[in-house]
């Protein structure tokens, strides 16, 4: 099946809090050992609170979602994620498991929140990105001049 031009808002407990949009997205099903979704020319998710003001988004060059077994999306080329904190994450690919609910990539991510830019290889996180952790880690952080209390020796 392929669709073109897709838009879906999804609700839950019956309040839209969802939108998935992509160019292209094609069902591969019977043709295949394992079901998947693909989604060749982007593709964009957003969470609304519940005025419809936009929480957090997704976007992604590319996505697949494999549904049968794995429950599994994986996003890959530029893919920028902000979560309901405004932390913005940008890596090539991120992999969502929805049965263990856990994000992760083994990639390289840049992460900015509140003045300061993490970035590293690896990430493993909860799957709202409220509680995440680079696995190979540097960054940056803005220090007050006078604040020698603030610097970790």
């Amino acid at each position: 099946m392929r669709t073109e031009d897709f838009s879906s808002l999804l609700s839950d407990s019956g309040v839209t809090r969802y939108r998935m949009k992509a160019k292209v997205w094609e069902v591969y099903k019977d043709s295949v050992p394992e079901p998947y979704w693909y989604y060749p020319e982007g593709f964009y998710f957003e969470k609304f609170d519940s005025v419809f003001n936009v929480e957090g988004y997704l976007k992604a060059d590319t996505a697949y979602y494999y549904n049968e077994k794995q429950k599994l999306w994986r996003v890959t080329g530029n893919v920028e994620l902000i979560n309901f904190q405004g932390e913005k994450f940008e890596t090539s690919e991120l992999f969502w498991n929805q049965r263990e609910k856990r994000i992760y990539t083994d990639k390289f991510i840049r992460i900015e929140r509140k003045g300061q830019i993490h970035m590293g290889y690896g990430l493993v996180s909860n799957q709202e990105m409220s509680d995440w952790r680079i696995l190979n880690h540097s960054g940056e952080m803005d220090i007050p001049e006078n604040d020698t209390d603030s610097i970790v020796k």
